[in-house]
């Protein structure tokens, strides 16, 4: 019996005048169903494209649009297809990434039916709990569900329940080691076959490329040991030869990924896909066996040729009572194609952001010493998804300075202030004694001269008298009237004056000159001469010696300021550029720490020495790069960095 159901899940018609009804199911593709009406049929009004339809509480399928066949009599075939396929109705906007670690296969389920817009699918089981890292963009979700078992080399299979809502899915394990659970024998079920061995697919060396371009495509190198290629096992090499293929799939951004995804496509292909058509009776219906219920995904034996594998395809005709086509495989076909078939309806390929390889620069001029260099700093931002190289340009020149003096602020008072109250002594030696030669005599010898006093004839009488050497003349001078004499021994002669009588005067040994006021009775002006001849007189030095005694010396400071005051000023600017340093090297270091050295101008290669310790170019995290002169320095820094930008992220504005 053949029902309708509404949008809302509503039974509105029951098909009894419906023919030619065949379901199809491929393993883990969307399963088909046709059927058709006679074109007078009334309840063709209740079979609307997108309404439900299900053969005696079987699965659950959708109409398509309805193919009109006219002749003698008219005919509505339509085309129907599971239910699974309402997943292509909703899509994930934008660019998403999920997994990884600690997030297993069931959580990446179900975080993908958690973006249905209508919740028409929820998990029942699952029998994997892969952690891969997963990433869509403007993806349909059905094509998001099928890519999360796509890296796995076991054999799988999708099934539904569609008997209540919501519909519930399951991801289970094909074990291709477990008992048969279906058996095809000769004489009892098996009707005929036909068999297709296509070798065309062999493939033994399998090359595999993900997102991007050119030398930017992501490859498998960074997680198979430097290798680009997945290689089959020796046996089949020797069996089939070294067969290469490329395959690219381009929504794969994670290298991890890609290889797990290659190596289940690889030991897919490298033996030929055995399949066989089999015809065989249904007798299901008449022993309700289990071991006689034909369905995708349960592991058959061929008993007359024992060979054991699997189905991947059921076709039957649901009126008509009996036949069954079964598929049998030692490995399930390609769902790519089914996948791409139900794609196409979005074109979901196209829409992918892929990005191009670009080309930015950043630029750093400033002055630099030894101590203090030139940095340039600068960040890799998480879009660019492969960096090709970093390098940089630098050139070293003399220091520059644009002026010799600067204006001053003025009207200052500024006060030091001592530190007060401290003491201090200085200390001499002590009990040292300084020697004199001794024992020398020294001279001293006058130049000889001579003597003479004036006097005068009155009776009292004012002058001044001289005295010499012997040898020496002696004057002297009394009121004017001067009188002189020879000095022989210790007696100067002295002559006569008009009016001054002969007479004599007795001087001593000596060796002076003085005034004096001398009041005396003469009667008339008189001068002295005393004559001293050249002479000298000598003295003796004996030995001796000085002796100092220890002794300190002590100096107070008491607190005090010094004050002073600064006037309002200016300095004027001389304007000009002034260089200083001769540099003709350099150190270069990375993050702080020293990575390389450079005489004279240099272009380096920076990527090596960016690396963090796995060997990755850090994201999103400030990068520097210092260069420290040798001299004073005017340093300039040209950065390049050449890589794979993503377009993805942003506004656009």
């Amino acid at each position: 019996m053949l029902e309708v159901y509404d949008l809302a899940r509503r039974k509105t018609a029951i098909l009894q005048n419906a023919f030619d009804i065949v379901e199809t199911e491929e393993l883990n593709a969307v399963g088909l169903l046709r059927f058709s009406l006679p074109d007078d049929d009334p309840k063709t009004e209740h079979c609307k494209a997108y309404h439900y339809v299900r053969y005696d509480d079987g699965q659950l399928y959708r109409i398509l649009n309805p193919k009109r066949s006219r002749g003698d009599t008219g005919i509505f075939v339509y085309e129907c297809e599971h239910v699974i396929a309402t997943l292509i109705d909703d899509v994930m906007f934008g660019a998403y990434v999920y997994g990884n670690i600690g997030t297993f296969t069931k959580d990446t389920i179900k975080y993908i039916l958690g973006k249905q817009t209508v919740k028409n699918w929820v998990l029942s089981e699952c029998d994997f709990a892969r952690q891969f890292e997963y990433g869509w963009e403007n993806e349909n979700l059905l094509a998001a569900l099928h890519s999360v078992p796509r890296q796995f080399v076991d054999a799988y299979k999708w099934s539904y329940d569609t008997s209540s809502y919501p519909w519930r899915l399951s991801l289970k394990r094909i074990d291709k080691e477990s008992a048969p659970q279906y058996y095809i024998r000769a004489g009892k079920n098996f009707l005929t076959s036909e068999e297709d061995d296509n070798s065309s697919e062999i493939c033994t060396r399998l090359y595999c490329l993900g997102y991007g371009e050119g030398v930017n495509q992501l490859t498998i190198e960074a997680v198979n040991g430097g290798v680009p290629y997945l290689q089959s096992p020796q046996e089949y090499i020797d069996r089939y030869g070294l067969i290469s293929r490329i395959w690219t799939d381009r929504r794969f951004e994670d290298a991890e990924n890609l290889k797990a995804r290659g190596e289940a496509l690889l030991a897919e292909y490298q033996e030929p896909r055995l399949s066989r058509t089999i015809s065989v009776a249904d007798l299901y219906e008449i022993t309700n066996a289990d071991y006689d219920k034909a369905e995708i995904g349960r592991i058959v034996m061929l008993a007359d040729d024992n060979v054991k594998t699997y189905i991947t395809g059921v076709s039957r005709s649901l009126d008509k009572d009996g036949v069954i086509n079964l598929t049998i495989a030692n490995r399930p076909a390609d769902i790519a194609q089914s996948v791409a078939d139900l794609a196409d309806r979005q074109r979901i390929e196209q829409v992918y952001a892929q990005g191009a390889t670009n080309l930015y620069g950043q630029s750093v001029q400033a002055n630099a010493s030894p101590a203090k260099g030139a940095v340039i700093k600068f960040f890799i931002p998480s879009e660019m998804r492969i960096v090709n190289a970093v390098k940089a340009k630098i050139s070293l020149d003399a220091f520059r300075a644009y002026s010799r003096a600067t204006k001053g602020g003025g009207a200052m008072n500024n006060t030091s202030n001592s530190g007060g109250g401290s003491q201090q002594t200085s200390s001499s030696g002590g009990g040292q004694t300084t020697s004199s030669g001794g024992g020398s005599q020294q001279t001293s010898s006058s130049g000889g001269g001579g003597a003479t006093t004036s006097g005068s004839s009155s009776s009292s009488t004012t002058g001044s008298y001289t005295t010499g050497k012997t040898g020496e003349t002696l004057t002297q001078t009394w009121d004017g009237n001067t009188a002189s004499g020879q000095m022989t021994g210790q007696t100067g002669q002295t002559g006569q004056g008009a009016d001054l009588p002969a007479h004599t005067h007795t001087i001593p040994r000596h060796y002076h000159a003085f005034n004096y006021d001398m009041t005396h009775n003469h009667g008339m002006a008189h001068t002295h001469t005393v004559t001293f001849p050249t002479h000298s007189h000598g003295f003796e030095v004996p030995a001796h010696t000085h002796t100092v005694q220890t002794h300190t010396h002590s100096v107070n400071i008491p607190d005090h300021t010094h004050g002073f005051s600064l006037p309002d000023h200016t300095h004027e600017i001389e304007q000009g550029i002034f260089e200083f340093g001769s540099p003709t090297g350099a150190t270069v270091w990375v993050n702080g720490t020293q990575k390389a050295s450079m005489n004279g101008e240099a272009e380096l290669d920076l990527t090596a020495l960016l690396l963090d310790a796995d060997g990755n170019l850090p994201r999103g995290s400030w990068l520097t790069v210092e260069i420290k002169p040798n001299d004073l320095a005017y340093i300039t820094i040209d950065l390049l960095v050449q890589g794979f930008v993503q377009s993805r992220g942003g506004g656009s504005y």
